[in-house]
């Protein structure tokens, strides 16, 4: 009697059976911050591009940062603190080098003719999503506009995300290469520029939906050079506002 008593205890405790500790069946791990610094990622037609990363603590949006043309232009031309500044508002900053400049590969002619500069661009936001950052907006310089406005005008029919927001630092008729201003995404939009590449930036005025902003500066130049200028405190100052705007609601 002792002895059944004893099997049928052993066979009802199921103590030793517990996983402590574990999740349980469809639980969400717990999301960490990725690591920052200088990244490599990949485009869908196998170019390495090379980026600085500075990822948020928190799953806020993100933006990337399109420099002028390659092979002479390269991410360093957009300012640490510029970047820093972006990161206190609660931005993740990708500043990439475009293929063909910088630490990337690629033919430089490709970042801003046909199809492939927009590759670029959905490498880098691929790369945001995956980290968390479901959200990004995009500031492009000279040229670099091209590849922003082809990215957002593909982007929905692709299942990737539609920019929060679009900066152009120095637009112009390059801009339009591939896809005209009317086809882009009525989202929120900055235009920068000195007096004398006014032109292109005010002739969009008329599809304004009543988010854009336009700044002209006297003492200006030509795309990511704005922030060498006498009115570079300015530029930062405007490009900063504009970011904000596009912040999610606490």
């Amino acid at each position: 009697m002792i002895l059944a008593l004893t099997l049928a205890l052993a066979c009802t405790d199921t103590s030793s059976n517990t996983d402590e500790g574990v999740d349980s069946p469809g639980e969400e791990p717990e999301w960490m911050a990725p690591t920052g610094g200088v990244v490599t990622v990949e485009t869908r037609d196998g170019v390495t591009l090379e980026a600085d990363y500075l990822p948020s603590a928190t799953q806020g949006p993100a933006i990337v940062l399109l420099h002028m043309i390659p092979p002479g232009n390269t991410r360093a031309d957009w300012p640490d603190s510029f970047q820093e500044a972006l990161g206190a508002q609660g931005w993740s900053v990708m500043a990439v080098d475009r293929r063909g400049a910088g630490g990337s590969g690629g033919d430089a002619v490709d970042a801003y003719q046909g199809e492939a500069g927009k590759y670029d661009v959905e490498a880098c936001v691929k790369k945001l999503v995956d980290d968390g950052y479901a959200q990004v907006a995009i500031i492009g310089a000279s040229n670099g506009t091209t590849s922003m406005v082809d990215y957002a005008v593909w982007a929905e029919g692709e299942g990737l995300p539609v920019p929060l927001g679009l900066a152009y630092m120095s637009g112009g008729a390059y801009t339009e290469s591939q896809n005209q201003m009317e086809s882009v995404p009525q989202v929120p939009m900055a235009f920068l520029y000195p007096p004398n590449e006014a032109g292109w930036s005010e002739g969009n005025q008329d599809l304004d939906p009543g988010t854009w902003r336009w700044h002209s500066y006297e003492n200006g130049d030509h795309g990511t050079r704005l922030f060498g200028t006498p009115d570079a405190a300015q530029v930062e100052s405007d490009l900063l506002a504009f970011t904000a705007t596009l912040l999610p609601d606490d």
